[in-house]
């Protein structure tokens, strides 16, 4: 039994060797599909309108390894241009050196954490070979986060409900120490998804312009949603005085001071007194702003730590200004008219920030302007749920997939590499199948 052990083939290196033959069958497909795709522009595309100028190498990096494949440059005669219309219709330039889709796993690794360095070294685990550098990934989500998209439906909903709140990030080569970062989320509700309750069609507003807050918020609104005098904003958020703002700039709007925030402040001043603590927290989770404040005017300057009483006062008199805006948001919405039986309290404002803030934050970095605004927009896209956007090239990607039948296309060449796709190794049949890792890999069919 020894001497098997001495030539068998760990698990590990077995896993790793059939995942470089997969890689290697699956990058030489790829190759035919993309040669086999330009063949077919080249045969029905518009003659009179695209001339064959040359025929090209590129070469690709993409998730199955490098790639080199050749196409055809066109010159255009209508706009005098020379183009690749194989890059047209797969919405790829092909001098980029990286695919899209190993671009996008890249990024999103990069804004899930915890750094570009610790992503391109996930990266590199992953695939089995050094494919983009730190400094690559950071500029491929820079582009990637300021590239235009286009939200393709206005969606109609008469309540909409909004979490505000501002991101402190800390700035690197700047005058500023550090800048905040304005954000709002928007959703339409509640929906439940097993046992989980998620918000319903989520989206995200990161404020960037010189502008007003809400202005800019507005414009953002006006793009997905289809507003008017009958929508209901149903805003939260922690108090800070330009959050409050937005019953000045909506007509219909409802400002609710987050709970998770009031219920944090009050038990610094009267976690220590249990029977008030108590009815706080019950008041707080019923929205009942009177016994709220009921509880809280019971409690004694005496009864406050000497170190909190001023600021006790000062809580007061704050809660007091905002005893409206503890209130339950459904009362109103009900006297309306609204169905409000599958609302629920506000208050995941601070649970959406502190998503961000573990990427932004963790590790005490510290950014430029641009690149943490490009972090926080990528983490926003890629959390959006249900919103369709397009590029400014989908129009010509449609036009051009006519004329190529895709279908027929992916059955020629899956015919090719049956054998990959059904489990069959070349190795196993050529001469080599009597060699150790050969004997090996018959061994495991049992």
């Amino acid at each position: 039994m020894s001497h098997f052990t001495t030539i068998m083939p760990t698990m590990k290196e077995l896993e790793q060797w059939i995942f470089r033959k997969m890689q290697e069958e699956f990058a030489s497909a790829m190759k035919k599909v993309l040669e086999m795709l330009d063949q077919q522009i080249l045969e029905q595309r518009d003659r009179e309108r695209y001339r064959v100028k040359d025929e090209r190498e590129a070469s690709v990096n993409t998730v199955f390894g490098n790639i080199r494949f050749k196409r055809r440059l066109y010159h255009d005669r209508q706009s005098g241009k020379y183009v690749y219309l194989l890059d047209r219709m797969l919405q790829f330039e092909g001098r980029g050196k990286v695919s899209p889709h190993l671009e996008e796993t890249a990024i999103v690794f990069a804004s899930q954490g915890p750094s570009y360095r610790d992503s391109a070294k996930r990266l590199e685990q992953l695939l089995g070979y050094s494919v983009l550098s730190h400094q690559a990934i950071r500029e491929m989500l820079l582009v990637h986060a300021e590239r235009e998209m286009h939200a393709v439906e206005r969606r109609a909903a008469r309540v909409l409900f909004v979490e505000v709140d501002g991101l402190y990030t800390k700035l690197q080569r700047s005058k500023r120490r550090g800048m905040e970062n304005a954000i709002a989320v928007v959703h339409e509700g509640w929906e439940k998804n097993g046992k989980r309750v998620e918000l319903k069609n989520k989206q995200y507003y990161l404020h960037t312009t010189s502008g007003d807050f809400w202005e800019g918020f507005g414009d953002f609104l006006v793009e997905r949603y289809e507003i008017d005098e009958n929508t209901w904003l149903v805003v939260n958020g922690d108090g800070a005085a330009w959050i409050g703002e937005s019953e000045s700039y909506f007509h219909q709007c409802l400002y609710m001071l987050d709970r998770f925030h009031v219920a944090r402040d009050l038990k610094r001043f009267v976690g220590h007194l249990p029977s008030v603590w108590e009815a706080v927290r019950q008041s707080l989770a019923k929205q009942d702003a009177a016994a709220l404040m009921t509880a809280v005017e019971g409690v004694t300057e005496q009864e406050i730590a000497a170190e909190y009483r001023k600021d006790w006062k000062q809580y007061k008199s704050y809660l007091k200004r905002h005893q409206k805006h503890l209130d339950d948001y459904r009362k109103t919405l009900q006297a309306k008219g609204i169905d409000t039986s599958a609302m629920r309290p506000m208050g995941s404002a601070e649970s959406q920030m502190r998503v961000f803030a573990k990427r932004t934050k963790r590790g005490g970095y510290s950014w430029s302007e641009r690149g943490v605004r490009a972090m926080l927009r990528t983490m926003m896209r890629s959390r959006e749920a249900h919103v369709v956007q397009i590029s400014k090239q989908r129009h010509e990607k449609k036009q051009l997939a006519k004329q190529v039948n895709m279908r027929q296309l992916m059955r020629n060449v899956t015919r090719q590499v049956k054998g990959c796709v059904t489990g069959m190794i070349r190795l196993l049949q050529g001469p080599k199948q009597s060699s150790t890792t050969g004997m090996a890999l018959k061994g495991l069919r049992g």
